[in-house]
């Protein structure tokens, strides 16, 4: 290997010498090449394995060859010779010795193809037209020309896609004369919402203010029913205060009948202790905060009978059910003070002018809220129109009658859901709670700041176990009908979406769809 190396070095070398002292000879020979290339062109092709025609001038036949890549001359013998002389492979296209070469593939008849060297003549027909295998072939005819068949399959596929498109391209039609029609409905319902909302603003202005009045005057009222209760305080203040020390003592207590609860003719232990708090004595201060309070519960339970609503009974039960942390001898015969909220006892002592005051701002609150509920109601469906109707649904609104269908697939573990410009989702089917892949975000292939509408993007879905939030990209490819094909993990929570729908049947997207290139040798 080593002598063959330093003899093709030498010869390098010296194809090198010639080409700095060219002769006039050889630049005639030059221009003369230039004139017959294009006859010498197919020649050279039909020579050269695994090039494409239109690379055949840069292997002039006969002529030392320059690598692609400039870095070296090498004599024309050495082309194909299963040895690799350039770096960039390509004095090599015919042969498996150069790893990083690629065999041209002509396939008359049929497409062209470009496979790696490696795979030259490795006993695997990759070429339609065996060219490939062309050692094993002159051997033992190992590939047969199967080009014609491939054509004609690849026909029959390129017609069905041309009929698909076709037929997709009429039903987009439609679609966007649908989404027209239905974002012209939003815009109209966005304008009458508005109307509605002024309205509905006005006539909760209108509650507001009828509340605040309602408020002031309730409160106007219950400052006026407290003052009362005070002057009647004090006044039951000093008629127990026999001694007039301005303080009620245990023993003025005893003598005053209204704290009698079992009607027995004394006043007991307990029924005093509970009036003074167990404390020995009561000022001023105290009986108008707490000990008035008392002496209005106990003389409102005697005013019930059996047959009301709340008897003394009831109310005894519904006392003893709360925990109040006291420490009565005799509970059941008690009624503690700190319950009074739970059976209102304020407001069923307030005067009837009162509690139609009280109730007339209950009802002017309740109003209010209501009138807040319908504008707050009537806002959010605002938003969400001018949410919809600001989504691109394509340049011809082609997506826009599509908003919001939802679409699924179950495969073995997961049942996915697609709506479409809302949200993805997954939920096992063997039950579970279902996990957010991601929400509308945009389309994400663009090209010069423009997008090209075959690839949504979903983000900020749940936060993965690696502590980014899920997404999932949406490729669509052309169908007749909306339809979930395919559901893949890229990556760890990074989802591939496949979906059909007459929405991206563009016919200008069939310029791919090339008419068969033939290679006429």
């Amino acid at each position: 290997m080593n002598l063959r190396y330093n003899l093709r070095m030498k010869s390098i070398n010296h194809s090198k010498m010639e080409f700095y002292y060219l002769d006039v000879l050889k630049i005639i020979n030059l221009l003369l090449h230039s004139i017959v290339l294009t006859k010498c062109s197919v020649e050279n092709f039909e020579i050269i394995r695994g090039i494409p025609i239109g690379n055949a001038k840069l292997y002039p036949h006969g002529k030392d060859f320059s690598c692609l890549d400039g870095t070296l001359t090498i004599p024309y013998s050495y082309i194909n010779d299963d040895y690799c002389d350039c770096i960039d492979a390509s004095d090599e296209p015919g042969t498996s010795a150069c790893p990083n070469g690629t065999f041209y593939c002509t396939n008359k008849g049929h497409f062209p193809l470009v496979v790696p060297s490696s795979r030259v003549n490795d006993g695997i027909c990759d070429c339609c037209d065996g060219s490939d295998e062309w050692a094993n072939n002159v051997q033992k005819n190992a590939c047969q020309n199967t080009c014609e068949s491939h054509s004609y399959e690849a026909r029959i596929e390129a017609n069905r896609v041309d009929n698909l498109y076709a037929q997709g391209f009429k039903i987009r039609a439609q679609l966007i004369t649908k989404g027209k029609y239905l974002l012209s409905q939003k815009q109209n319902k966005i304008l009458h919402l508005l109307t509605k909302i002024k309205q509905a603003q006005l006539n909760r202005s209108s509650m507001f203010s009828k509340k605040e009045m309602a408020k002031n005057k309730e409160e106007k009222a219950i400052e006026e029913e407290k003052s009362n209760q005070q002057n009647k305080a004090i006044k039951i203040f000093n008629e127990i205060d026999t001694n007039k020390n301005n303080k009620i003592e245990v023993k003025e207590v005893i003598p005053y009948s209204t704290f009698d609860q079992n009607q027995d003719g004394l006043v007991s232990q307990d029924e005093i202790y509970y009036l003074m708090e167990n404390k020995k004595e009561l000022d001023l201060k105290d009986f108008v905060s707490n000990g008035w309070n008392r002496v209005n519960l106990l003389t409102f339970t005697k005013s019930f009978d059996k047959n009301q609503h709340l008897t003394k009974k009831n109310v005894e039960k519904e006392i003893l059910n709360q925990d109040f942390n006291r420490n009565f001898k005799n509970e059941t015969e008690k009624y503690n003070i700190e319950d009074i909220e739970a059976v209102k006892i304020n407001e069923l002592l307030y005067t009837e002018k009162t509690k139609i005051i009280i109730d007339e701002s209950k009802k002017a609150q309740k109003q209010f809220e209501e009138s807040d509920r319908i504008v707050k109601n009537l806002q959010k469906q605002l938003y969400e129109l001018q949410k919809s109707i600001s989504k691109n649904f394509g340049p011809d609104d082609e997506f826009a009658a599509l908003d919001g269908q939802c679409y699924e697939l179950t495969n073995d573990e997961y049942i996915y859901k697609l709506c479409l410009f809302e949200k993805i989702t997954q939920r096992p089917i063997k039950g579970g709670p279902e996990i957010n892949l991601g929400i509308w975000k945009d389309w994400t292939n663009f090209i010069n700041n423009k997008p090209q509408y075959h690839t949504m993007l979903y983000d900020r879905g749940k936060y993965c176990l690696n502590h980014y939030q899920r997404f999932a990209y949406v490729h669509l490819n052309c169908g007749l009908k909306p339809k979930l094909i395919s559901v893949s993990e890229l990556n760890r929570c990074e989802y591939l979406i496949e979906f059909e729908l007459p929405s991206v049947c563009v016919i200008q997207d069939t310029k791919y769809l090339k008419e068969l290139e033939r290679e006429e040798l």
